[in-house]
């Protein structure tokens, strides 16, 4: 045979393999297993923390996300309270 003959049928059977082997997998675990949710994991880059490279005071996004928006309604009901015990004028 041909060289690009044998490596065109070895591709093709190293296809076959991988495709059957991840049918395999997920008939295995069920059709609800498959659609489970990734964790975002706290290392990077195999050992490393995000803190030990950004620094301690480092915070995931979603985490300032949500210390942003408390902060934003702190602020608005600061206010609201300022705006209601202000003096009020009445027309008779």
């Amino acid at each position: 045979m041909e060289p690009l003959t044998l490596l065109t049928v070895a591709v093709g059977l190293i296809g076959m393999i991988h495709i059957g082997d991840n049918i395999a997998k997920v008939l295995a675990k069920g059709k609800g297993a498959a659609a489970a949710k990734t964790v975002t994991r706290s290392d990077w880059y195999c050992f490393f923390r995000m803190s030990e490279l950004l620094g301690p005071d480092w915070k995931p996004v979603e985490q300032r996300e949500r210390e942003r928006k408390n902060l934003t309604d702190t602020k608005r009901d600061e206010k609201r309270r300022q705006l209601a015990n202000r003096p009020r004028l009445y027309v008779s």
